[in-house]
Order: structure tokens, then C-alpha cells, then sequence
């Protein structure tokens, strides 16, 4: 009886179908292809309303004289969990979606599916990973391990879609990840979309979200400088970098910073800006920096901001003690250099760590109590004398009466200590007195005076510390011999006597080149011109002048005695003519 009211039911329905109703055809589906997960089905109304009432209607035909119709109330919501156990899903169903608004009823289009082939798969959700060209795509499989038909779609920015299709096998390993590389334009920018469908099913997943695909990103180049706050007596430290290119930008950037600081926590900040800035006390901080865009990260740059200047020499032996405090130690290497890694301690003293340091080494120490000051200083457990003497000992500029002692400080490694003074020891040949003069640790070169001339002296070098001196280096040299005044007015007279050769030498050349030139260059007279041989300069009616040149004959003082009187008569008439 029961199954014969609910036909009767169905068939009022069906012819109740004839008035318009604006409520879509559901869809019944589950997520994955387990035999034993249960459906989902929803529908759409354009002519919702906050008091209607959903129902679904499931019919199949009589097989094999068995029937089968159910109906779900939804109440106001617009989708309905159907457990499997209630469905029939091997046989075609009918299903559609009554509402009813007080009395009013309409129903949806129906819809005929096989329940067993309604499998629809969740959008992908893509992270994206490029290097250059290649554009690797993954996305979390369904959870049966099932493999699935992918459609994807890419385009450039303001271009059209270009789409393709590809399959996934059946996950045997139970991996979680499906992927697929694109080979794509370097530096051009992309948007994607996927979505999926099971291999028996014909609905499709909706489109993934559009993702946007920039160009790789590049590690950032830094600039930073640091600043002392005199009121707080720390650090400012500010660091800054260009942003990345359009390209690599498109989609949003941000910058992961990573601040590690002794004796603090290390600090994890994600910002926006190309810009940060953070404080630091005197010792060493480390700064990490990523950029992350849509498609993956830069290289981390690594930053070092480097400690203050080490101190060369402290006289502390013993430290306050703060209520709270945080003590950093280090071994240094070279004796100079800060290593990578540094001790951290908040309860032992500097007495206790002195106890596992290295003898004759030296290690350095800051003590941050959060106040104004950090105290820090150089440290030796134990000291000894220097193990080695100067380097490069030279005796330089020399003369009659002293001389510069010059030579390379110890190595710090090699000093086993403190380096506190120089000893220098002086002797002079054949004289049993030494002298003796300390100068400080700082200093390089020494001028030893009051030497006597022309004499052969040794000298000796040692540095040395509150424990005493180390080996010395020796080194010998001759004062220059003083001139005698007797040499000395020689040497004038000697030059005095060339500067009057010289000169007389001079003048006497002078003299000949100047009669040589007379003899060979004699002087040749000029024409003598009478203003009455030119006429036509008092005439202001001027006339083209013509020149004639006559031979002239020069000849000697001699033959001019001889021959005066002819050659003057033929000159003048020349010229007359």
C-alpha cells in the first residue's frame, strides 16, 4: 500500500509539471568514485524565496516488476546529502525538484542519470612553481587514488584561451600530488585555469580558479647602513632593495625577512614594502631575505651585519652581574675574526666558561643585559709570552748619528697573550754598555738617536705581555762616517776652480764663433738712392715701375783698392740708368 500511494504521489506531480517554474534540474553527484560515499545533489532557483520549500523527487521505471521512487525534503536549502544506502544507483533514475511556496507548487526539468556514473570531482587547487620557461602545475589528487581526465587552459594577459587535455593514471603508491609542466615565453606573463572529471563520469569539475603566472623572481640586491641611537645606545639598521621587475611582480610580491640576533629569538616577518628596518645592540645580527611571487621565491640573500670593531685590550677580569643577562662567547680565528657560530649562555658566569677555553687563545665576549651599554671585551683564559718575534725587521733610514727601527706587529694568534710593549736592546761594537728602550704594543718603528758616526751597532726586538718577553729578532747596520772640515773646504775650492774654468771657456768660444761668422758672413752695403733719380714720387699721377737688376760683382778689399775708381764710375752709371 505504502509503495502504491507514494506512485499516486508522483503521478499528481508529473501533472502538476505544466506551470512555469524557474528552478533548474539538480545535480546529483558524489566527489569521489568509492562505491560507499554518499551523493550530493543541488539545484538553483532565480525566483527564490525565503519561504519556499525543496523537495526531490527520485522515480524508476518497474524492473522486472520492481519500482522505485523516494522523495527528500530540503527544506529552505538549495542541496541535499543523499546517503547511498537510500539510492538505487545501477538503474536510471528520474529526478527533478518540487518547490512549494505555501500552496503554490512548481517543479524543476527532470533529469535522467545512472547514480554509479554521477561522479563529480572538486575544482583543483593549483600552486604553481616556474623556472624560465617551464611552468610546473600540481594539485591534490582525489583522495581514491583514482586516475582522472584534466583539461587545462592558458592564455597571455588580454589573449585568447588555449586549451589541452591529458590523463592520470591510477595511483598504485598512494600519492597525494598531480602535476603537469607548460612550456611557456620567458618573461611573459600567463593566467591558467584546470579542471577534472572522473575516467566513467561525464561532469566536469568547475574551472579552478584563474591563477596568475608572473616571471621567475630573482634574488633581491640589498643596500643597508646602521645607525647609533645615542638614547638607547643600540643599532638602527635599516635595509632596502629595488622591487622585482613588472613581470616577476604581476600578481602581488611579498619579502620573508628572517632577523637572527644573539641571546633573542629569531624574528619571521612577511611585509609588503621594500623597505625594514630593525634594531640591533653592538654584536653581530644575520638577516635573511626572500622575495615570494604566484609561481615560486628568490634565492635566500644572506645579510651579515658585522659586530663593532673588536677591542684590542681590555683590563677587566670580572663582569657585573644583572638579575637578567645573556652572555655570547667566541673563539676567534685568526685571533681577529668572528666565526660563523657563537656560545650562548644565560647562567653561567665569565669565570665559568674561562674553564673551557683553549690556553693562550683568544676569545671574545659580549654581555647583553637589555640596558644602554653591551659590555664586551677580549679574553684569555690563560696567558703566556709571545711564541714568535717581530716579522720583517728593518733598519732604515741611516745616518752619521741615528736610524729607524721598523718591523710588523706579532700575529694576534701568535701573541699567547695580551701584547702589552717592545723590548728593544742596542750595542755598540767593541763597547760592552747596551741600551735599552720599551716602547708600547701599538707602535711599529722606534728612531734611535745619539749613534756615533761610522760605527757597527746590533740591535734586538721582543714583544711581550704581563707574563714577559718572547724570542727576538737581531738585526746589525754601520752609522754613515762624518765629513771632515778640511774635505769640506777642499771640495769648495775643486768646484769654485771648474765654475772659472767653465766660464772663461765660455766667453773665449764666444768671442771666436763671433769673428768666424764676420770673416765667412762679411756685410753686404746697401744701394744708395738720390731722391733725384725718382722723379715720379713728387708727381701724384702714378705709374707702373718696372725694376731692372744688373749684375753686381762683390769683390775683395784688395781688388777694390785697385780698381776704386772704375767701379765706382760703372756703379754709378748703373744706377743712373
Amino acid at each position: 500500500m505504502k509503495t502504491v500511494g507514494l506512485l499516486l504521489l508522483v503521478v499528481a506531480v508529473l501533472l502538476d509539471k505544466g506551470g512555469t517554474c524557474r528552478v533548474s534540474s539538480p545535480q546529483c553527484y558524489k566527489n569521489t568514485t568509492r562505491p560507499d560515499d554518499d551523493f550530493l545533489c543541488t539545484w538553483e532557483d532565480l525566483d527564490c524565496s525565503p519561504d519556499a520549500i525543496y523537495t526531490i523527487f527520485m522515480w524508476s521505471p518497474s524492473v522486472n516488476d520492481t519500482s522505485y521512487a523516494k522523495q527528500f525534503s530540503s527544506g529552505k536549502q538549495l542541496f541535499k546529502v543523499l546517503p547511498v544506502e537510500d539510492l538505487v544507483t545501477e538503474r536510471s533514475l528520474d529526478i527533478w525538484v518540487l518547490r512549494q511556496v505555501s500552496n503554490v507548487t512548481c517543479s524543476s526539468p527532470t533529469i535522467s542519470v545512472f547514480l554509479s556514473n554521477s561522479v563529480k570531482y572538486s575544482s583543483p587547487n593549483i600552486t604553481l612553481s616556474r623556472s624560465a620557461e617551464n611552468l610546473k602545475l600540481s594539485w591534490p589528487r582525489v583522495n581514491d587514488n583514482k586516475g582522472a581526465i584534466h583539461e587545462i587552459r592558458w592564455k597571455k594577459i588580454n589573449d585568447t584561451w588555449k586549451n589541452t587535455t591529458f590523463k592520470t593514471e591510477d595511483d598504485k603508491n598512494n600519492g597525494i600530488w598531480d602535476s603537469y609542466t607548460l612550456q611557456l615565453q620567458k618573461q611573459t606573463v600567463y593566467q591558467v585555469q584546470i579542471r577534472r572529471k572522473a575516467m566513467q563520469s561525464l561532469l566536469w569539475s568547475d574551472w579552478s580558479q584563474t591563477s596568475d603566472i608572473p616571471t621567475e623572481i630573482q634574488q633581491l640586491v640589498v643596500r643597508w647602513n646602521k645607525t647609533k641611537k645615542e638614547t638607547t645606545g643600540k643599532w638602527e639598521i635599516e635595509l632596502k632593495w629595488d622591487k622585482p621587475s613588472h613581470e616577476a611582480s604581476y600578481g602581488g610580491v611579498s619579502y620573508k625577512v628572517t632577523v637572527n640576533l644573539p641571546c633573542q629569538k629569531t624574528k619571521n616577518k612577511s611585509i609588503k614594502s621594500n623597505t625594514f628596518t630593525f634594531v640591533a645592540s653592538d654584536s653581530e645580527a644575520r638577516v635573511s631575505i626572500v622575495a615570494v611571487n604566484k609561481v615560486g621565491k628568490s634565492p635566500p640573500l644572506e645579510i651579515v651585519i658585522p659586530p663593532v670593531e673588536h677591542l684590542k685590550y681590555c683590563n677587566r677580569d670580572s663582569l657585573p652581574k644583572p638579575q637578567k643577562y645573556c652572555l655570547e662567547w667566541y673563539k676567534l680565528l685568526d685571533g681577529e675574526t668572528r666565526p660563523g657560530t657563537a656560545n650562548i649562555t644565560r647562567f653561567e658566569t665569565l669565570e665559568d666558561i674561562k674553564n673551557g677555553m683553549e690556553k693562550f687563545v683568544r676569545y671574545y665576549y659580549f654581555l647583553h643585559t637589555g640596558r644602554k651599554h653591551t659590555h664586551h671585551c677580549p679574553i684569555y683564559s690563560t696567558e703566556g709570552a709571545p711564541r714568535t718575534e717581530p716579522k720583517n725587521v728593518t733598519v732604515l733610514n741611516i745616518t752619521h748619528d741615528s736610524a729607524v727601527l721598523w718591523w710588523k706587529p706579532i700575529p694576534v694568534q701568535e701573541q699567547q697573550g695580551f701584547l702589552i710593549y717592545y723590548n728593544i736592546w742596542i750595542s755598540r761594537e767593541g763597547y760592552k754598555d747596551t741600551g735599552y728602550h720599551q716602547v708600547p704594543a701599538n707602535k711599529t718603528s722606534f728612531r734611535l738617536r745619539n749613534l756615533e758616526p761610522g760605527s757597527f751597532y746590533t740591535l734586538s726586538i721582543a714583544g711581550g705581555t704581563k707574563i714577559g718577553a718572547g724570542p727576538n729578532s737581531t738585526r746589525t747596520f754601520f752609522t754613515v762616517s762624518t765629513t771632515s772640515p778640511d774635505t769640506g773646504r777642499q771640495m769648495a775650492k775643486i768646484i769654485l776652480i771648474v765654475c772659472a774654468v767653465v766660464l772663461l771657456f765660455s766667453i773665449a768660444l764666444s768671442i771666436a764663433i763671433r769673428r768666424l761668422r764676420s770673416k765667412l758672413l762679411p756685410t753686404i752695403p746697401s744701394p744708395v738712392i738720390s731722391a733725384s733719380a725718382m722723379p715720379h714720387m713728387d708727381n701724384q699721377n702714378t705709374k707702373t715701375v718696372t725694376e731692372e737688376v744688373d749684375d753686381v760683382i762683390l769683390l775683395c778689399r784688395d781688388d777694390q783698392d785697385k780698381h776704386g775708381s772704375s767701379s765706382k764710375q760703372k756703379q754709378s752709371t748703373s744706377l743712373q740708368d
